[in-house]
């Protein structure tokens, strides 16, 4: 990268961040344990055997598969590179649609190779460029097939790709299901000559939360048919968020979602790419705060979005309007008393909403009596600072899909102590982005982004109490977060979302514990949901207190 763009991108960086983020966000990565990825990727591809084995193999079911490819004076290395990888997938029943939005003829030529060598390729060149979205539909209108899949001019696909989405059509879905069908697997980044890839981003399930914020569906992306139909091409309007603005379109028109943890696709690094180049895009992020809006509306949960200093990530504020009738119990009068006096000198009356609070010493069962809809708890030894802290998990609790959010919690040292946690086969709890400075933002800032998670902590946490009640409550022959997870696990299984709400965070003052073995009741009641892998986080990454969102050894 020329030295007038390596200028740009720091200065930028400086803009954003300031000196001590900039500071912070260059220690974070340079101690990131992702580093060794570069070194180990060939661990996460198939080996020789593994893709002759899948050559061979038949599906019951095998569709056509479009992948749609807008071009644009795409170098001959790229392109090469590009075809390369998609005739080289395992899974051959696709065709390559190419829609050429170049001046010239460069892109053409190069594809003219190709389409010698076989059928698989539709061309057209396109009387004007567009655009991103009117060539990314151009091509959609060539495609023939009953899946489409998107893919960017310069990145490649590992070629087991095709391979493994056919193979969760197989798995994942049953026949009637196909028609809504989108898929999204885990990528990660190559340099440009294609000689070092890193980054990895091993993705979550479905999380709308984590959506809501950025797009980690991101690459490699593929959807039906009728799903295209019932959400519409992309919008050209949205131009720099167009693929942003589209998966949340077809997650409201009822798109049942898959994740495979698999890395499927490189995004190439350079100075034109969105993964190298975010410095001169700001019409972009724009267009993403105005897509996350449009969505909330079609939701129905009304909310503002805005950009953050982490390009392509949005801070997302809910509306609060009406009146919220709150019980909190706290262990401590100091808790009560600090919350008591913030509360009673807030001017409530220029506010859309207004907040009836009911305070409680106890942690005794009485929450079936308590007055309000929601019930607070926090914790001997938490520390909080009340401003905006009913309101903050007020926005996420409010939502009927919620049914509990909660804060980050930070150990004295000022480091991470809880941030949600995340459970294995074994039963064991593991919190989530545990031992991590306060200051870190975390593996794809997985720190600092609400986001659903299978369990939380309850240190100071929402509850709806309607869910509350209906999940019957905590057992209290259980201890710890076993108790607090034995009741998430509980609401998810009645179709609620926990949320952690990492914009707000408390101190824990408790003694550090080791944490126990779960308990036989715990491992008995929930045996068969533990040999499901989290979804909430990803099979690939470790399950080590103080080692998540590292790869697992």
């Amino acid at each position: 990268m020329n030295l007038k763009y390596q200028f740009s991108y720091v200065k930028s960086l400086l803009e954003r961040y300031g000196f001590r983020g900039l500071f912070y966000k260059a220690v974070e990565r340079g101690k990131s344990p992702m580093l060794s990825y570069t070194k180990h990727y060939r661990r996460f591809m198939p080996s020789e055997k593994e893709l002759k084995r899948q050559r061979e193999e038949t599906f019951p079911y095998m569709p056509l598969i479009s992948i749609v490819v807008p071009t644009y004076e795409t170098p001959e290395r790229y392109l090469r590179e590009l075809l390369d990888s998609v005739f080289a997938q395992t899974y051959q029943n696709f065709q390559l649609c190419l829609a050429d939005g170049s001046a010239t003829d460069a892109v053409e030529r190069i594809v003219a190779e190709y389409m010698r060598g076989g059928s698989k390729i539709r061309y057209q060149r396109l009387k004007e460029n567009g655009g991103i979205s009117e060539n990314t539909n151009c091509g959609l209108k060539m495609a023939e097939g009953e899946f489409f899949a998107l893919m960017d001019h310069d990145d490649v696909l590992s070629k087991n790709a095709l391979y493994e989405m056919v193979r969760c059509l197989n798995t994942a879905y049953s026949k009637e299901e196909r028609n809504m069908a989108l898929i999204y697997s885990d990528e990660d980044k190559m340099n440009q000559d294609s000689s070092v890839y890193s980054r990895p981003h091993f993705k979550p399930d479905f999380n709308l939360e984590f959506l809501r914020r950025n797009n980690y569906f991101c690459h490699f992306l593929l959807f039906s048919a009728e799903l295209l139909k019932r959400a519409g091409t992309l919008k050209k309007e949205f131009d720099g968020a167009q693929d942003y603005d589209f998966t949340l379109r077809c997650v409201d028109a009822g798109a049942i979602v898959s994740h495979v943890p698999k890395i499927l696709y490189h995004w190439r690094i350079h100075e034109g790419s969105t993964a190298g180049n975010s410095v001169d895009k700001a019409y972009a992020f724009d267009n993403g705060c105005r897509a996350i809006e449009e969505h909330l509306k079609r939701s129905g949960e009304e909310g503002r979005a805005e950009v953050t200093e982490n390009l392509g990530v949005y801070r997302v504020e809910y509306t609060l309007s009406g009146v919220y009738r709150i019980a909190v119990f706290a262990e401590e009068e100091g808790q009560i008393a600090s919350l008591k006096r913030h509360y009673q000198t807030v001017n409530q009356d220029k506010k859309p909403f207004r907040l009836e609070i009911a305070y409680y010493k106890t942690d005794s069962g009485i929450e079936k009596e308590c007055m309000g809809d929601y019930i607070v708890y926090i914790r001997k030894g938490i520390r909080v600072n009340p401003n905006g802290l009913l309101e903050t998990l007020l926005r996420h609790c409010q939502h009927s899909h919620t049914a509990a959010a909660g804060a980050k919690i930070l150990k004295r040292r000022k480091r991470v102590s809880s941030c949600g946690l995340a459970y294995g086969a074994d039963g064991r709890l593991v919190s989530l982005n545990g031992g991590i400075p306060a200051e870190y933002k975390g593996y794809f800032l997985h720190a600092v982004i609400p986001k659903n998670v299978s369990a939380l902590s309850f240190g100071c946490v929402m509850l709806q109490k309607k869910a509350f009640l209906q999940a019957g409550g905590f057992d209290r022959s259980l201890k710890g977060r076993y108790k607090d997870a034995d009741l998430c696990f509980k609401l998810t299984e009645l179709g609620y979302r926990i949320v952690t709400a990492p914009e707000l965070a408390v101190m824990d003052f408790n003694k550090e514990e080791e944490p126990d073995d779960p308990p036989p009741l715990f491992l008995s009641r929930w045996e068969e949901k533990l040999q499901t892998p989290d979804p909430c986080y990803n099979s690939n990454l470790s399950l080590q207190n103080g080692r998540t969102y590292a790869m697992k050894e």
